[in-house]
C-alpha cells in the first residue's frame, strides 16, 4: 500500500544520498462489486420499455404519434399544458364541494356543478397521463426518479377521483359526502405531484430548451478553413463560446446549434439523412437548411447560423430577423 495517499499500489523504492524515491506506482483497484439493481430501477426500465413501443419511439422516422405527444407541432411541451385541465377542474370541483357541504340544502346546484369538474377532470388526467409518461420514458438518473413520483401521485389522485364520480354517480342527487372527501384527497394528491413536476423543470431543467443561453455576436466570426470543411460530414465549432454545427453540401454550407435542444445531445455525432440530422440520444430530427425541428421528443427549433467565406475561412454570425440575408450561401 502506498504510505502517500493509502492507495491500493505495487511500490518500487530506490535511494540517493539516503533518501527515498519512488521509481513507479502501479494502482491495483479492488474487485469490482456489481451491486443488484434496485427493483425501482428495474421497474422503470421495463415501464420506459413499454412506453416507447406505445408511442413508437423505435420506430422509422417521421415518428409523427411520438411526436403529436410531445408537443413538437406545438412548438412547446403538450403535458405541462394539459394538466392544467385536471388541476383547475378538481380545485373548482373542491370549491364547489365546500359550498354544498356549507349549506347542502340550500346548495344542492354545487354538488352537481362539483360531479361535472370531477368528469372534465378525469378526461384531462387521461391526456395528461399520455403525454407525461411519453416525455418521461426520454428521462434517466434522478429526473426519472423524480417523474416516477410524479407519476405515481397523479395516479393515485386520478383513482380518488374515480372512485368519487362513481360514488357521485350512483347517487341520483350528486350528493354524496364520502366522494367529496375522496375529492379533497385526491386535490392534495394531484398538487404534490404538481410540486414534483415544478421541480423537475425548474430544479432538474426537464423538459427546457438546452439552448435557450447560447449567445453569439452579430458579427461574422472565423470559425474553420473552407479546406478542412468536408461535403456532407457534420463538423462541431465553436463561435464564441457557443456549440455549433456545420454541413456543407454542395456550394452551401448550413449551420445551427451543435446542441439538440430537448436534452443537449451533440447533434453533429448524430445521424445525417439528406439535410436532416437525428440526434444520437433520443431522436429529435432538425432540417441543417433553418433548424427547424422535424421529429420529437424536442420542441423547439435549434438556433440557426449564417455563413459565409472569405479568406478561404468559413464564418459564422447568429441568424435574427434583422441579420437573415441568405442563411447557408457560399460567397
Amino acid at each position: 500500500m502506498c504510505e502517500t495517499c493509502g492507495c491500493l499500489a505495487t511500490v518500487t523504492a530506490a535511494s540517493v544520498n539516503d533518501q527515498p524515491i519512488i521509481a513507479s506506482a502501479v494502482e491495483t483497484p479492488p474487485p469490482a462489486q456489481t451491486a443488484p439493481e434496485p427493483w425501482l430501477e428495474r421497474f422503470s426500465d421495463g415501464l420506459q420499455h413499454v412506453v416507447k413501443v406505445s408511442v413508437g419511439a423505435n420506430g422509422k422516422p417521421p415518428r409523427l404519434f411520438r411526436s403529436l405527444l410531445n408537443g413538437t407541432w406545438l412548438g412547446h411541451p403538450l403535458h405541462p399544458a394539459i394538466t392544467d385541465v385536471p388541476i383547475g377542474a378538481w380545485t373548482i370541483a373542491a370549491i364547489f364541494d365546500i359550498i354544498w357541504l356549507i349549506a347542502p340544502v340550500a346548495n344542492v346546484w354545487a354538488s352537481h356543478a362539483a360531479f361535472v369538474a370531477v368528469i372534465v377532470g378525469l378526461i384531462g388526467a387521461l391526456g395528461a397521463a399520455v403525454t407525461g409518461l411519453t416525455d418521461w420514458s426520454d428521462t434517466y438518473g434522478s429526473e426519472r426518479r423524480v417523474g416516477l413520483y410524479h407519476a405515481i401521485l397523479n395516479v393515485t389522485a386520478t383513482l380518488l377521483y374515480l372512485i368519487s364520480f362513481i360514488l357521485r354517480l350512483l347517487d341520483s342527487s350528486n350528493e354524496n359526502v364520502a366522494a367529496a372527501i375522496l375529492g379533497f384527497l385526491g386535490l392534495i394528491a394531484v398538487l404534490s405531484a404538481a410540486f414534483l413536476g415544478g421541480d423537475l423543470v425548474f430544479a432538474k431543467g426537464t423538459g427546457v430548451n438546452h439552448t435557450a443561453w447560447e449567445t453569439a455576436g452579430k458579427d461574422f466570426v472565423a470559425v474553420k478553413p473552407l479546406s478542412e470543411l468536408e461535403e456532407n460530414k457534420l463538423v462541431r465549432v465553436n463561435l464564441s463560446g457557443a456549440p455549433v454545427v456545420l454541413l456543407r453540401q454542395g456550394e452551401r454550407i448550413y449551420a445551427i446549434s451543435a446542441r439538440c435542444t430537448h436534452a443537449g445531445g451533440p447533434l453533429n455525432k448524430g445521424s445525417l439523412t439528406g439535410d436532416v440530422v437525428e440526434c444520437p440520444w433520443h431522436g429529435s430530427r432538425f432540417r441543417m437548411s433553418d433548424g427547424q425541428v422535424l421529429t420529437g421528443p424536442a420542441t423547439n427549433n435549434a438556433h440557426r447560423y449564417e455563413a459565409r467565406v472569405r479568406d478561404g475561412q468559413v464564418e459564422l454570425r447568429r441568424v435574427t430577423p434583422a441579420t437573415f440575408l441568405s442563411m447557408g450561401n457560399v460567397s
